[in-house]
């Protein structure tokens, strides 16, 4: 009995020797594969960027990081619905090699520095350089593959005219939904730089189509735009309001607003005058109006009419200044009332008569003169003008008076004198009237017999004096 439990003691050492050992054994195995995986791989327990790559070496941590940064997918979605996906790889993203690799041999190395029997499970962030090739990139974003929804183009803000409401209108401008490949492209890569800081492999990406992938308008809404309707607005009703009347002494053409807004030429960008229209206005109020350098009929004191050729008295409009003048006036918005531009005027009109009862008639044949103020007769006497040959004859035709002296001296160096008379009121190329004290008689055919002068029209004294006393310069004189 005794030898019996001695036996069985035996055994239990020998079992317990056994189990110690295999359990050291065991320990050494376990010990040397913990080596093993700390030294030979990445170690136990480790992730990047929350991708597990325990136990795997550089080489298969480098791999399994590439293709699953390469299976990473970006999915857009717009209104609702998923329209296109596309991963890393087609995008033409990858990771450089060489960094990755060298980031991943850093990493070994740091953590078989160290042993743990126990390793607890660490995530690590390391190195990395995305490679983007731009070529594959912008193909896989092209605006094709986003064409299954109906578009619609960006319109830009814009001011135009409304009939409807007769005044100028901002619309403003409106983006639309369609896809700026440049403005997408930055929004993708700016959302994938941001998302790669956390989820560089594991996550997939989705991506919001919206205004900021969308085309833009070029021109948007801006005060400066605001202020411009404005201006425009005030034009308009600027032009609209405004009249011209002419004054042509006590009779008036009036330009009205009818007629001004029917010139006006209306677009979105701007307003203006029809020139053209204005100036053919300008033109026939010219042919109405003017009455200078046009044969001029004229009702004589003898009851006759008669007509000189040789007009050189009277009003002409200056057509372009005129044009100018008008289309200052036009943007006023004012009631103007004024004479038209002239470049020629006379002494006083009324309407097409330049005359107004104001001039000096002279008959050559009857050898009379006539001299009229505010349509009275102030008087009349006989004369005696230049002798009857082409060297000496009195001008025929209508002219101003070009001014007045007293004294003065007419001189010839052709016909060898010079005489002073007291009064001088010259009219055309050296011709005028003036006293002549030299001349006995007046009137009938003395012109013809010797007494003619050499082109001047000759007054009595006192009827030279009373003329001169009631005219001034520029008052008209018609010879026929």
């Amino acid at each position: 009995m005794e030898q019996k439990k001695a036996l069985n003691r035996k055994k239990l050492k020998v079992i317990l020797v056994i189990c110690i050992v295999m359990i050291v054994t065991a320990g050494i195995g376990l010990a040397a594969y913990i080596h093993h995986v700390d030294t030979v791989t990445l170690g136990r327990k480790v992730s990047v960027y929350r991708l597990d790559v325990s136990k795997l070496t550089v080489e298969e941590a480098q791999q399994k990081i590439s293709e699953a940064f390469q299976n990473k997918t970006i999915t857009f979605h717009e209104d609702g619905k998923d329209v296109y996906n596309v991963s890393m790889e087609q995008l033409g993203y990858s990771l450089d090699q060489d960094i990755l690799k060298s980031a991943l041999e850093t990493l070994k190395q740091e953590r078989s520095g160290t042993f743990k029997l126990f390793a607890s499970q660490r995530d690590y962030k390391i190195d990395y350089q995305i490679i983007r090739d731009e070529a594959q990139e912008q193909a896989a974003l092209s605006a094709d593959h986003f064409d299954e929804k109906d578009r619609t183009e960006p319109t830009d803000a814009h001011i135009r005219y409304s009939k409807k409401k007769q005044k100028y209108v901002l619309v403003k401008q409106v983006s639309g939904n369609q896809i700026d490949e440049n403005r997408l492209l930055s929004y993708v890569e700016e959302t994938l730089d941001k998302d790669f800081e956390t989820e560089l492999l594991t996550s997939d990406v989705k991506m919001e189509l919206n205004e900021e992938v969308y085309r833009q308008p070029d021109i948007e809404e801006s005060g400066e735009m605001k202020q411009k309707v404005k201006k425009l607005n005030s034009l308009l009703k600027k032009y609209r309001s405004t009249t011209v009347s002419y004054l042509f002494g006590e009779e008036t053409q009036v330009l009205d607003s009818d007629t001004i807004s029917s010139w006006l030429q209306i677009k979105n960008s701007g307003i203006s005058i029809d020139k053209d229209a204005a100036a053919d206005y300008i033109s026939n109020m010219a042919n109405k109006y003017n009455t200078i350098y046009v044969p001029r009929t004229f009702h004589t004191s003898l009851g006759t009419d008669v007509t000189v050729s040789d007009n050189e008295y009277g009003y002409r409009i200056d057509q372009d200044a005129e044009l100018t003048q008008l289309l200052e006036d036009l943007k006023s918005g004012e009631n103007v009332s004024r004479e038209p531009v002239y470049s020629s005027s006379g002494m006083k009109r009324n309407g097409t008569d330049d005359l107004a009862g104001s001039y000096i008639e002279v008959s050559l044949d009857s050898q009379h003169l006539w001299l009229y103020k505010d349509g009275a007769l102030v008087t009349e006497t006989d004369i005696v003008s230049g002798a009857p040959t082409p060297e000496r004859e009195t001008y025929r035709g209508a002219w101003p008076i070009a001014y007045k002296a007293s004294p003065f001296t007419l001189s010839s160096e052709e016909y060898g004198y010079a005489e002073t008379v007291k009064y001088w009121m010259p009219f055309v190329y050296g011709q005028g009237l003036h006293d002549a004290s030299w001349q006995s008689a007046f009137g009938g055919n003395r012109y013809k017999t010797g007494h003619g002068s050499h082109g001047c029209i000759n007054l009595p004294e006192d009827q030279a004096a009373l003329i001169y006393n009631t005219i001034d310069g520029g008052y008209p004189i018609i010879i026929y």
